[in-house]
């Protein structure tokens, strides 16, 4: 193997490993707060279900478009321009600030929109509490995922992935005390998780914002401001890259969204084990995913620096770390599915032996679409380091929308495959994203050379 691709390979996982951690990190808080609350009934883990799935999308949608100050940042510090990245981390803090009003006036709305759907009034008083409380922490997570952008556009990922990992425990600590009343606490039941979580989100922001803090005292991170005609402009900047990832993140999820939904027509068990197999699914995809949000900065990084051929051999290095994780994570499940199900439900019980075979079922899909679910990601991040987002929303959502959902329904219902057919349909869409994805990088990567 030739230096230059040991080094890239070092390269990228020094930045992707911290970042992979701390997305698993955040992926255990949300497990942790649906264990804690599950154990106060059916309704209140319902109300966290359907209303932390609201907030959190709409959340994850922002971050979406928050992300681009990882390029642009950068493309700025491989042009030697240290400055211009700090400016540009503090426009996207304005920016964050300005996208979670609308966030929190949309949450803190949400449970009259269920009234008018007809939903169940306990129910939707319970996702009203819950959503009235977390709401408040969407300015400290958004403005997280900025600072988070900013620190591994400076190749400092560690810090990101020490501070989710210190998180982790205080979202344990706090739910324990706030929703069984633990220690003269409040018993604050369903607002007491939401309380922990809002608290978290905080505590996120304000360890990377303390990390950036100790760095601009060494002089070892630049100035997070700028004039007001330099922060309008990469404002801007940020909203035409962003807008367009965040609006990728929306289409993908979007299908997932609706593919539950559809899955619920077939029964409680094709439903919970759809959510089995799914929550598996997005424990491996936070590796690939860190893959792919390094592979944005060494891109970014290499074309900053004029080194085209060196941005190429980032982006197809990281894309093979991608495949070649995701690859292992496929033979795990496909050998394994029956002890992995058995970590949610207990597989011995006659009365889950439906929901078991369907769980193992799912699974084996699951295994079949690993490879080109951590390929389209890796795919997605890297041609996010060649500031190319528009095509990629587009051909996300032909691949995703137009073959995946729109196959998998044709297959599920007029086809009589059933639940099957759905899974069928995640296949199809992932392969179809994770080629035209890979096919757009490939022709990215010879232009710029």
């Amino acid at each position: 193997m030739r230096p230059s691709i040991l080094f890239e390979i070092r390269a990228t996982l020094a930045l992707a490993v911290p970042l992979a951690a701390a997305n698993l990190s955040q992926m255990a808080m949300s497990v942790t707060d649906t264990v804690m609350v599950g154990s106060l009934g059916a309704v209140p883990l319902a109300a966290v279900a359907l209303g932390g799935g609201f907030y959190f999308t709409s959340v994850v949608i922002c971050q979406g478009v928050l992300n681009a100050v990882a390029p642009l940042a950068a493309y700025a510090i491989g042009a030697g321009d240290r400055e211009a990245a700090g400016r540009i981390g503090g426009s996207g803090l304005v920016l964050a600030a300005l996208l979670a009003a609308p966030v929190v006036a949309a949450t803190l709305e949400a449970p009259r929109l269920l009234d008018l759907l007809g939903y169940n009034p306990a129910l939707s008083r319970e996702i009203g509490r819950f959503l009235h409380t977390v709401a408040w922490g969407a300015p400290g997570v958004v403005g997280f995922a900025v600072l988070r952008s900013l620190l591994a556009a400076m190749s400092r990922t560690r810090p990101v992935m020490i501070v989710l990992a210190l998180c982790v425990p205080a979202n344990i600590a706090l739910n324990w005390l706030l929703v069984f009343g633990h220690l003269g606490a409040p018993r604050l039941g369903l607002v007491g998780s939401a309380t922990a979580s809002a608290s978290v989100q905080w505590l996120m922001f304000l360890g990377l914002a303390a990390t950036l803090w100790r760095l601009r005292r060494r002089r070892a991170a630049p100035r997070l401001r700028g004039r007001v005609s330099e922060v309008a402009g990469d404002i801007r900047g940020i909203l035409a890259l962003g807008l367009p990832i965040g609006g990728l993140q929306a289409v993908e999820i979007g299908v997932f969204v609706f593919s539950a939904v559809l899955m619920g027509l077939f029964g409680a068990d094709a439903l919970a084990a759809h959510q089995v197999a799914i929550n598996c699914a997005s424990i491996t995809f936070m590796v690939p995913l860190g893959i792919g949000q390094a592979a944005t900065v060494r891109v970014a990084a290499e074309r900053g620096a004029g080194t085209p051929a060196a941005a190429r051999r980032a982006a197809f290095v990281a894309l093979s770390l991608g495949v070649a994780f995701m690859a292992a994570a496929a033979l795990v499940l496909w050998t394994m599915p029956r002890a992995i199900v058995g970590a949610y439900v207990a597989t011995g019980d006659p009365a889950n032996r439906k929901l078991v075979a369907l769980a193992v079922r799912f699974l084996s899909f699951a295994a079949g679409f690993q490879v080109v679910d951590g390929a389209q990601t890796v795919a997605a991040g890297a041609l996010r380091g060649y500031q190319d987002t528009t095509v990629p929303l587009l051909l996300g959502a032909f691949g995703y929308w137009g073959v995946g959902f729109a196959g998998g329904w044709a297959l599920a219902f007029p086809l009589g495959f059933g639940p099957i057919g759905l899974w069928w349909g995640f296949i199809l869409g992932l392969a179809s994203v994770a080629t035209l994805l890979t096919l757009r990088l490939i022709r990215r990567g010879r232009r710029a050379l």
